[in-house]
């Protein structure tokens, strides 16, 4: 069903959002567990233009009196997936945290934001967050920030094959079902007319330019993952120490896929983004679980057959927790094993999958690797969102890569590839 009433809804049509725009779009909402409803696609010369309402689910604070809050958002995404755009957000400010507190931990954190000395109206109004910002000022060209400066109540995220489009949050519709809020921030009617109008409005100067990627490419040395990391390392800040500590390279790469099994000279980001990052929950996990079994026991032997109290409780949460450190323990030696001893295997990334499985909210994915040898069964690497991010890039493209086999269990490897810099190029 075509939509009607304004120039800039024409050839909008009711249906699924295509498959390759589904992931652009993921990747643009971070990577959450998504719904996508009363949703609006049009193919476009240069992509795909899609109109709907996403809702998700985010859990609150320990000391909020809801646990979580489901909130629907109106939105529109420009897919244009023979453009690649350095990733960046354009963020209204709102209040003391936007005009002020957001800046200060941004300069603590290191991470890179710019303004534009010759337009003060459009720095008072919005926070531009980037680790780009060499070919951001390229992107920011004169028709989109006098859009933005006159429409004000706007976000944008940039990301690499596309931009999203959401008014910023504020007043919105509220209803309280138990344990559950929802914010409902859903455009009806002509509201949803002017937003389509706005955002058409604001993102068309450079998603409508089939050069704006190329010409902001153009604007740094090397590609934008590369003018990212440079400033991120350069910034000085905790985010750039932490960058550079866990950043791998092609060289460490070429280490670990030319080394003789069993590897012995294992880079150190390699090490930390393999199984490196289970240290500090083994420690805490380790010192936890026999402090509940040893009060739980004491308590419960010392008191007798008429001992009282939570004893038991104490004895449950530590057999739990030494659970918990069995599986973490596992985990990490399975990763080091196939780091240490796992077989080079080349192939082609074929799927990218998201699980139900979170790890400090990043969603952990499934990224399955065809193997270039005939007769050999795919391969499954489990990776987080940035990995996943590359992968999908790379299975559009064709591009032919590598995994490291479990020698224990040939249907499981690692990807290593996609935590380099040279997967996130242009």
């Amino acid at each position: 069903m075509a939509t009607q009433g304004s120039a800039f809804l024409e050839g909008f049509t009711d249906g699924p959002i295509p498959e390759k725009t589904m992931g652009e779009l993921l990747a643009a909402f971070g990577e959450r567990d998504m719904r996508f409803d009363t949703v609006l696609v049009r193919g476009h010369a240069l992509g795909t233009d899609v109109i709907g309402d996403a809702s998700w689910t985010e859990f609150n604070d320990n000391d909020s009196k809801r646990v979580a809050r489901t909130i629907t958002r109106t939105f529109m995404f420009f897919h244009r997936p023979e453009t690649t755009l350095p990733e960046f957000s354009i963020q209204a400010k709102r209040g003391v945290a936007g005009r002020f507190l957001l800046g200060v931990a941004s300069r603590l954190l290191g991470v890179p934001g710019i303004e534009l000395p010759e337009e003060p109206e459009f720095n008072e109004k919005f926070t531009v967050i980037t680790a780009n910002p060499e070919s951001v000022r390229v992107l920011l060209v004169r028709e989109l920030i006098d859009a933005l400066v006159a429409i004000e109540d706007v976000n944008m995220s940039f990301v690499s094959r596309g931009l999203l489009f959401t008014r910023h949050p504020g007043t919105f519709r509220s209803s309280s079902l138990s344990a559950m809020d929802r914010q409902d921030e859903r455009l009806l009617g002509d509201a949803r007319t002017r937003f389509v109008e706005d955002a058409v409005t604001c993102c068309a100067p450079v998603v409508d330019d089939p050069d704006s990627g190329r010409r902001a490419a153009d604007a740094v040395e090397g590609t934008f993952a590369e003018e990212a990391y440079r400033n991120m390392t350069e910034s000085g800040g905790l985010a750039g120490r932490a960058v550079k500590k866990m950043m791998v390279t092609q060289a460490m790469l070429d280490i670990i896929e030319h080394a003789p099994t069993p590897r012995q000279e294992i880079p150190g980001p390699v090490r930390r983004r393999a199984w490196g990052g289970l240290n500090f929950p083994l420690v805490i996990l380790g010192l936890l679980a026999p402090t509940f079994l040893t009060i739980g026991l004491v308590i419960g032997l010392g008191g007798g057959s008429g001992a009282t109290g939570p004893w038991w409780i104490l004895l449950l949460v530590g057999a739990l927790l030494c659970v918990i450190f069995g599986f973490v323990f596992m985990h990490r030696l399975v990763r080091k094993r196939i780091i240490g001893s796992g077989r080079i295997v080349p192939g082609r990334i074929i799927a990218v999958e998201k699980t139900d499985t979170s790890v400090n909210d990043d969603v952990i994915h499934r990224i399955i690797v065809q193997p270039d040898a005939g007769g050999e069964e795919p391969i499954t690497a489990k990776m987080g969102s940035e990995p996943a991010k590359s992968a999908r890039r790379m299975m559009e493209d064709g591009t032919p890569t590598w995994v490291l086999v479990d020698p224990k269990k040939p249907g499981r490897g690692l990807w290593p590839h996609g935590w380099s810099l040279e997967a996130r190029a242009d």
